[in-house]
């Protein structure tokens, strides 16, 4: 049977130069790729560049989330989460983010790269069937290029599931005389093929790899990524939404999400979670822990968090890979992420350049972190009776930012609170014409829209001189996936199962918090009565996710699939006064200034993206995502 012929010119273009040199001059054929063990390992890592880029926040649709955001300043064109958000622009015939499909559709000016993720998928399925024909490879490189076939194939269906909802599936490389106007699969079957093939990849892939393979999949990373689809799978958006997709169907009257609640599922994905963490544990990953312990559990805390980010020191160059399973590497976007996350400093008036600090937290992000106690605010005794919006006597800034846990203060810069960055420790001063702040017109460009400022992904090493203009940025990696995640994972799957913790639960939970300087769980709820359990537990674990996962694009998932989306983007965000000079003024909660844009996130529409319209008219077994 006649294989679709791979396109090598992007699969090469998407490769490292290195690529280049190993293909021989002339037209390259698909034999080309497997004469030399080094032409299909260089094949292989191509698999990689196919993979959506999700930490630059012009492009990554992870930005629309609730925990971080800009001013009304850019258009859809440029940030690609407004077109999600604002007047709807995402439409079939109009999508910003090209995953699905880069034919028929004219992507406005300025859209995303075009991934070309089901070409990453046929590649992946030739790379499996000719792994074992390369002449001078060795057993362990043909099982590494199989493990990442299956990987890539496992990943990247599962990209566009977590995109778009229930997909095509391609279980192998097509043919030329293949039907290919299939509907789409459901959602459970798409979870349990894209399931499988993380098992399969999981028999190749090895525990872990040298420098030189650094970054590359593990079975750990197969088998925690695997958990993740099953945690999708058995929550609430998917898991018996008739509310929803009642009338979600394929033309032959086929359900595309499962119409009755399935308790099972939560199993698959506590078993899944614990199998991850079993393997990770004995391959030596586990959670990343600062050489400065500091001298008591808030100083650890801050010390390991800010640390499992951006280095002990503040060092030019940091890569965790002890808790960072998948990670992105392209340090031109991360250094101009961290442009304009960093408050600007230097200048004593509004300026363009610099640091710009317009990409920033939300009060959503600020609100969620736990008590010094490990509590929520709003239930911890010495906390929930107090308006966390007043200024004690006194003091310089709000209640809201006193006794936080400290992943609080390892991850939000606000008003006189410190930040590291410069070489040096500053304390921010954020009011009307100071220098972290602006001269009071909301229309200039960069500046906090919020009064608040990323730290988690700024460095001290981070510097800008103003003299010559030029920045230092520190280098580090960006999670997709990290260690912490299948732990968490594993709580929240029990508590949905079973409606409490064992003491398993209660283990893998109080590795996250005790990392973070927190007591643990059990301890921290005993101040109001014991452990919680059914829905309180189940809230507070969701909570304690969204505090770890803060400014990673977790929330955009997590908030989908627990079905509280709407209830954050939907909402106008809020702001301290930006035109206050003195604390009193600046201390007043008022709405964000998003110009004449309007936020009109809807249910269920805005959960998933569109299918582009060009694709419905080539496939008639082909439907759209609801709400379109």
């Amino acid at each position: 049977m006649k294989k679709l012929i791979i396109i090598l010119a992007m699969a090469f273009g998407a490769a490292s130069c290195n690529f280049l040199d190993v293909i021989p001059e002339g037209k390259p054929t698909i034999d080309d790729l497997y004469k030399t063990h080094i032409q299909t390992d260089e094949f292989a890592s191509s698999l990689y560049w196919y993979m959506p880029n999700r930490f630059y926040f012009q492009s990554s649709l992870e930005i629309c989330g609730g925990d971080m955001m800009s001013g009304f300043y850019g258009s859809v064109q440029y940030f690609k989460w407004k077109s999600m958000v604002y007047n709807n622009y995402e439409t079939p015939s109009n999508t910003y983010v090209a995953m699905w499909s880069q034919s028929a559709i004219k992507y406005p000016a300025g859209a995303l790269v075009d991934y070309r993720m089901w070409e990453g998928i046929r590649n992946a399925y030739n790379l499996i069937a000719n792994a074992d024909r390369v002449p001078d490879a060795t057993e362990a490189e043909k099982n590494l290029w199989k493990g990442e076939g299956y990987w890539a194939i496992a990943y990247l269906h599962q990209t566009l599931l977590e995109y778009y909802g229930p997909i095509i599936l391609v279980k192998h490389e097509l043919s030329t005389d293949e039907d290919l106007n299939v509907p789409r699969s459901t959602y459970l079957e798409c979870t349990q093929f894209i399931s499988d093939m993380y098992d399969e990849a999981a028999k190749y892939l090895p525990e872990t790899h040298d420098n030189l393979y650094w970054g590359r999949a593990t079975k750990t990373l197969a088998k925690a990524l695997k958990a993740r689809a099953w945690l999708f799978a058995a929550s609430p958006q998917v898991n018996g939404n008739s509310e929803w997709y009642g009338d979600f169907v394929n033309p032959d009257g086929t359900h595309l999400i499962s119409q009755t609640y399935d308790k099972e599922l939560w199993k698959k994905a506590m078993d899944a979670a614990e199998e991850a963490i079993l393997q990770g544990e004995a391959d030596g990953f586990g959670l990343y822990e600062a050489d400065d312990q500091g001298t008591n559990d808030f100083e650890r805390g801050y010390n390991n968090y800010r640390a499992a980010f951006v280095g002990n020191d503040g060092s030019s160059m940091f890569y965790n890979n002890i808790e960072h399973l998948f990670s992105y590497n392209n340090q031109g976007n991360i250094s101009y992420n961290t442009k304009n996350m960093a408050p600007r400093i230097g200048y004593s008036s509004y300026s363009s350049n610099g640091f710009r600090g317009y990409f920033v937290p939300t009060f959503d992000a600020v609100e969620v972190f736990l008590s010094k106690n490990g509590l929520p605010m709003d239930v911890d005794p010495e906390t929930k009776d107090l308006d966390l919006y007043s200024i004690a006597p006194g003091d310089s800034t709000v209640l809201l930012h006193r006794n936080r846990e400290p992943r609080f203060y390892a991850a939000i810069g606000y008003d006189r609170g410190e930040y590291d960055i410069n070489g040096k420790t500053i304390v921010l001063k954020c009011h009307r014409g100071e220098e972290q702040q602006n001269d009071g017109n909301t229309s200039n460009e960069y500046q906090s829209c919020t009064g608040y400022y990323v730290k988690k992904w700024v460095s001290k090493a981070d510097s800008y001189t103003v003299s010559s203009k030029s920045f230092t940025y520190n280098k580090y990696s960006y999670p997709y996936i990290r260690f912490a995640e299948v732990y968490l994972d594993y709580a929240e799957a029990e508590a949905e199962y079973t409606g409490t913790l064992s003491e398993k639960g209660l283990r893998y939970l109080n590795k996250v918090r005790n990392r973070a300087g927190l007591p643990n769980f059990e301890v921290s709820w005993a101040r109001v009565g014991g452990t919680p359990t059914g829905q309180t537990l189940i809230d507070a674990i969701r909570r304690e996710r969204m505090c770890e996962f803060v400014f990673e694009g977790r929330w955009y998932f997590d908030l989908r699939r627990w079905k509280l989306a709407g209830d954050y983007i939907q909402r106008t965000p809020k702001s301290w006064n930006l035109a206050g000079r003195t604390t009193e003024e600046f201390y007043q909660v008022t709405d964000v200034y998003e110009g004449a844009q309007v936020r009109t996130f809807e249910t269920p529409r805005n959960y998933w993206m569109a299918i582009p319209q060009d694709q419905i008219n080539i496939n008639p077994n082909l439907v759209q995502n609801p709400g379109y």
